[in-house]
């Protein structure tokens, strides 16, 4: 079963933009996928967040980061000794290139980062499948349900005619699953179609 958790909320152009995290229950463990904002920062004030660390789950086995901006990896510190999965290239990205996140939100004491290079299945029914556009170290989640597959698409796309776009290598990736797929900025999930 996948959840959605309203974990920030962002002002972007005048509008407030939600910014979902969600959790697959597993055999081996509840799963988090990203973590939101627990609090906030001078660096992203123009953004009027609004972190809500109440509404992320914390019985957690694993994390998996699909990028590691603010809104994505502002609770992960919430997590030391658990382990984060993430593309090796997002973590260097993070860690290297000025004006990306928030370092100190990706670095903290008892930071446990499992790094992949790739497509991974992770756990059985749980795959990260690479799917650069947003960031050149964004990954998406593939997950198999008795329902079919469903993909975590964290900021593949800001909105679902953004992804039917199908501008980025990510994007076409998502598109070729054909499966429902949920958006971090999306309140709930559809199937996405390709727009002319």
């Amino acid at each position: 079963m996948i959840r959605a958790h309203l974990a920030a909320e962002l002002l972007v152009e005048g509008e407030r933009l939600p910014v979902f995290v969600w959790t697959i229950d597993h055999p081996e463990g509840l799963v988090l996928v990203d973590t939101g904002m627990i609090d906030s920062r001078p660096e992203v004030d123009d953004l009027s967040p609004t972190p809500h660390p109440e509404n992320i789950p914390r019985d957690v086995a694993s994390v998996i980061n699909t990028h590691l901006h603010f809104d994505h990896c502002g609770g992960n510190r919430l997590f030391p000794g658990v382990p984060i999965h993430v593309q090796a290239r997002e973590l260097a990205d993070a860690r290297s290139l000025h004006d990306y996140t928030i370092r100190e939100w990706v670095d903290f004491d008892g930071a446990t980062y499992v790094e992949h290079v790739g497509e991974v299945e992770l756990l059985p029914g749980i795959r990260l499948l690479p799917a650069p556009g947003h960031t050149d170290g964004h990954q998406v989640v593939v997950v198999e349900t008795d329902a079919g597959t469903n993909v975590l698409g964290g900021d593949v796309a800001v909105s679902f005619p953004e992804l039917g776009s199908g501008t980025t290598e990510g994007q076409r990736r998502v598109l070729a699953l054909e499966a429902l797929t949920w958006l971090s900025h999306a309140p709930e999930p559809k199937i996405p179609e390709r727009q002319p």
